[in-house]
């Protein structure tokens, strides 16, 4: 079983459920390495702002959503880097709308790799993974994604290293471009790389080509710790800062960006942190 890339629909732990709205409001939030009391507090903001809970919350990457300690060593990551975070501290109700979360370079990928779809699978109380690569109606929004980073040499297989399991595959980026293109016009594509082009030596060519083929109207990506806005072609590319106690004291501004898709499919943002502001 698995989402089938029908008009209408939302899901709902592996399920698809009919739905009549024709707005779908979503946050887009960076890096979170952990720090789940960060996508509370953009939840709120974004509560106060729509006068309601957003359909949805988008999460770039390096999500760190670590259930138990086993899980937190399966990343690869400096030992004084790895810690547990509040993930496993989250109660039901914190937080207000459905996280989906791809994967980035910090994540316990034994644990995610093990999980058995339907994707997006459950991960926690509202929180869904949405596997390594692929494309579906979520939430009223054709989305794309592709978990990972790229290894300067393209691997063939993964290996089962802890490193190496950080690395997408190029089967990978082909099946997020197969499913995208048999779903038609794509909303939102997630990534961890940033495409190439954006900044001079910044990003990765293979991200550039899946956004120029999936031409989706938003891609949103994380990875580099900072905020940039630029186009290739008619879509918006959105990368996104980490969350604010993952910065270290750097520029933390656009770390979460709020939208609304509307009827026409457009979608803007409606709300953003205020430049300069050091929580949200």
């Amino acid at each position: 079983m698995r989402l089938r890339p029908v008009t209408g629909t939302r899901h709902n732990g592996g399920m698809a459920l009919t739905s009549t709205s024709t707005e779908t409001t979503f946050l887009a939030i960076g890096d979170v390495h952990g720090h789940w009391e960060s996508v509370i507090q953009a939840l709120e903001v974004a509560g106060a702002v729509l006068g309601r809970a957003p359909d949805a919350v988008l999460q770039a990457g390096d999500a760190s959503p670590y259930r138990n300690e086993s899980e937190m060593h399966m990343s690869h990551v400096p030992s004084k880097y790895r810690t547990m975070g509040t993930f496993a501290a989250l109660r039901s109700g914190d937080l207000a709308a459905p996280v989906y979360f791809i994967g980035g370079n910090h994540e316990p990928y034994e644990a995610l790799d093990g999980t058995e779809g339907p994707f997006p699978a459950q991960w926690g109380d509202t929180v869904y993974y949405l596997g390594r690569a692929g494309a579906a109606i979520i939430e009223n929004l054709n989305l794309a994604w592709l978990s990972g980073i790229e290894r300067g040499e393209m691997l063939p297989t993964r290996g089962t290293s802890k490193k190496e399991r950080n690395y997408y595959l190029e089967s990978e980026i082909e099946r997020t471009m197969t499913q995208g293109h048999a779903l038609g016009e794509i909303d939102v594509l997630i990534t961890h790389d940033w495409p190439s082009g954006i900044i001079d030596g910044v990003g990765k060519a293979l991200i550039r080509v899946l956004t120029e083929e999936l031409k989706p109207r938003l891609h949103v990506c994380g990875h580099m710790h900072t905020f940039h806005e630029a186009a290739i072609g008619d879509t918006m590319v959105h990368a996104l800062n980490a969350v604010p106690p993952a910065v270290r004291g750097r520029v933390r501004y656009g770390w979460w960006r709020l939208y609304s898709r509307g009827s026409d499919g457009s979608i803007p943002c409606v709300a953003a942190p205020a430049m300069g502001t050091s929580r949200v």
